[in-house]
């Protein structure tokens, strides 16, 4: 496997657009290519509409540290004005005043964490890492309400497939088995231990067909029509002593992490 990158995605909230209509807007349960695509187009400088094309090379492969939950917005706007002020139609008329309040959902993962392994082509990873190191603009998790709470580069690593097994998580324990135990945990050689899904936009070789697909595939020539594209899920393994809480103590094996 070529060189890439390691990435942490937190933040107390962060939304990554699925297919939506009208005033709902949904999220997919953790990042998507062309989310990850616009984060980069972002810290890179790119204008919207620009060929962002380089960055299709890239492959990712995202860890759940923390599922998050939804969490819905509830949003008006254009109400309790006069005809002349109401929201303008499609047509450049005037929404009549009993029809003038827009309601819309926006749906968010608040208190969600997700590390991501990045390859692609040395040039372009080394690209992204210093965009990363040095925003053009600010970065933010899918829409711009979502500022992330860390720095969002991890490292510049050889593998970061296998270093997808090696950082810690970024979760407490899962204390919720009555027995004293982790929900859904087994006991053993390798004491207690919880099972952490992986998400890869490649077929990992495990010999299992795609789990999903999803629409999030910039299409080739620009535009807004996504094409979709397959997933695949895999589980690993965490023991107890890899789960490093949140708050300062994430910080500190992060910090311990970086400086091994």
């Amino acid at each position: 496997m070529s060189g890439g990158l390691l990435l942490h995605l937190a933040a107390p909230m962060q939304s990554w657009g699925s297919p939506s209509q009208f005033g709902t807007r949904l999220t997919y349960p953790y990042p998507t290519r062309s989310g990850l695509t616009g984060l980069f187009a972002c810290v890179l400088g790119l204008p919207r509409g620009c060929d962002v094309g380089e960055l299709a090379a890239l492959r990712y492969t995202v860890r759940i540290d923390r599922p998050g939950r939804l969490l819905r917005d509830y949003q008006t706007v254009g109400g309790g004005f006069p005809r002349e002020k109401t929201v303008i139609t499609a047509a450049g008329g005037r929404r009549p005043v009993d029809e003038a309040t827009l309601q819309s959902e926006r749906w968010y993962l608040a208190d969600a964490a997700f590390t991501v392994a990045v390859t692609g082509p040395p040039a372009v990873t080394e690209r992204v890492a210093e965009g990363l190191r040095r925003p053009v603009w600010h970065p933010y998790l899918g829409r711009r309400s979502c500022p992330p709470s860390s720095p969002i580069l991890v490292a510049v690593v050889d593998d970061p497939g296998a270093e997808l097994r090696r950082l810690p998580l970024h979760r407490e324990p899962d204390r919720s088995d009555p027995a004293g135990g982790f929900a859904g945990s087994r006991s053993g050689d390798e004491g207690r231990a919880v099972e952490v899904v992986f998400v890869h936009d490649t077929d990992p070789g495990t010999g299992h067909p795609p789990v999903t697909q999803v629409r999030d595939q910039l299409p080739a020539a620009g535009g807004r029509r996504f094409a979709d594209r397959p997933l695949w899920e895999t589980r690993h393994t965490f023991t107890h002593d890899q789960h490093a809480g949140t708050g300062t103590a994430w910080i500190t094996a992060l910090t311990a992490y970086t400086r091994a």
